[in-house]
């Protein structure tokens, strides 16, 4: 009997100890970010410049839409400002004229006005003076409003202008995004609607993840913590560091393997791994353990 305690004695250290000595391992996906290039301007798709699987670069030229339309409708608004530049020289030299003839009526008028003061003339040829000198007024202040109009025409097309230079600009789709070309869901020649979802980048530079850990273990983690991550098929581990650790705890997601027991509460952390070799793939499943 004695030796058969001594022998459970022996089985229960043995097994304390290799519980002690076995890894934390948490079990998780990788998850990666997806970004929608979408059209600020609807037509028809002239041309495509990439194929799903290219990867593609912040500021790349996606696609290009029709237009032609637009360039019509831009060349007939710059054709108006050259016709409003014409009204406009005439209108200066109108303006011209019509301040030298009121000078010259104003220069008339003083001198009628001295002659009447010296009885030289008679009110009717002072009132006339002054009917002359009146027209030229309203003659000048006319075209000074006929070229503020124009002005103001010129202002207004050239707001259109821009208008229509921005919307031929958003005809060429560029993403704003790094990554691969995971979807395109247009074909050239269709029509794209207006903010119409072209395609679907996929970032492939770097992946998340969550991790859903227990209390006990919560002591263990603290951000920007480099953890490993271990991915069948490879020897060497890939690194990733904690970017947020939840200050909330939670039931853990039905999904999540973890080694507790589910209805225990856990943390959430989320790590971030950089995958400069394309190791790790959109929802691939991978060990996290401590380094």
């Amino acid at each position: 009997m004695k030796r058969i305690m001594i022998m459970l004695t022996l089985l229960l250290i043995l097994a304390a100890c290799g519980k002690k000595d076995e890894a934390q391992i948490w079990t998780t996906m990788m998850e990666a970010d997806l970004y929608r290039v979408s059209a600020l301007a609807g037509g028809r798709i002239s041309k495509i410049y990439v194929a799903e699987g290219d990867e593609v670069q912040a500021g790349d030229k996606i696609a290009e839409l029709d237009d032609s339309d637009l360039r019509y409708t831009l060349e007939q608004m710059q054709a108006s400002l050259q016709e409003l530049e014409a009204q406009k020289q005439l209108y200066n030299t109108q303006i011209a004229l019509a301040a030298v003839d009121l000078e010259y009526q104003t220069r008339r008028q003083n001198r009628s006005e001295s002659l009447y003061e010296e009885e030289v003339i008679p009110l009717q040829n002072l009132e006339d003076g002054q009917i002359l000198k009146n027209k030229a007024e309203l003659q000048h202040e006319s075209a000074r409003k006929n070229l503020r109009l124009v002005e103001a025409k010129r202002a207004a097309i050239e707001a259109q202008i821009k208008s229509v230079q921005k919307k031929i600009q958003d005809c060429i789709i560029t993403t704003a995004f790094t990554g691969r070309v995971e979807h395109i869901y247009f074909d050239e020649g269709e029509m794209l609607p207006n903010m119409g979802q072209l395609a679907l980048i996929l970032n492939i530079q770097s992946l998340e993840a969550n991790i859903y850990v227990g209390e006990e273990y919560l002591a263990q983690f603290h951000p920007g913590m480099q953890l490993n991550l271990k991915v069948n098929g490879y020897a060497d581990a890939i690194e990733a560091r904690i970017i947020r650790i939840s200050n909330k705890a939670e039931f853990t997601p039905k999904t999540v393997l973890t080694p507790d027991n589910r209805t225990v509460m856990v943390y959430a952390i989320r790590l971030k791994a950089e995958n400069p070799e394309g190791i790790l793939k959109d929802g691939m499943p991978v060990d996290v353990v401590l380094p």
